[in-house]
């Protein structure tokens, strides 16, 4: 799902950066969009694409993704590297009625509550 609609001079410039990059990592890029909405299945996330890993040698090409409030809830929004192009699937945008947000928790405060709380147990 779009979660933006493209003008015809992104498309082409989305078109003309696929084509200038590296066989292996074309072959991946042909695979998504910067105005696709995808899930990550492994967590379940909708994300969007940040970037796209250019590795030398054997490395698998992975993607950089952005977890937003925009299209979850979530303590706090990130960016996540090193996902598997196969993680990821086109998905929908939240129903109108699906709560989304982020509580802006930084992470280190969200690291000592989880400290704090097993500290209790």
């Amino acid at each position: 799902m779009n979660y933006g609609e493209p003008t015809a001079e992104q498309e082409a410039g989305w078109a003309a950066w696929v084509a200038s990059r590296p066989p292996v990592v074309r072959a991946v890029a042909e695979r998504f969009f910067p105005w696709k909405l995808y899930r990550l299945k492994s967590s379940g996330h909708r994300v969007t694409i940040h970037s796209f890993d250019e590795p030398e040698g054997e490395t698998p090409v992975t993607l950089k993704v952005i977890v937003s409030g925009e299209f979850n809830l979530v303590a706090f929004e990130r960016t996540v590297f090193g996902i598997a192009p196969d993680d990821l699937e086109e998905c929908d945008l939240p129903d109108p009625d699906e709560p989304v947000g982020s509580a802006d928790i930084p992470p280190e405060a969200l690291r000592d509550l989880v400290q704090r709380t097993r500290n209790t147990c």
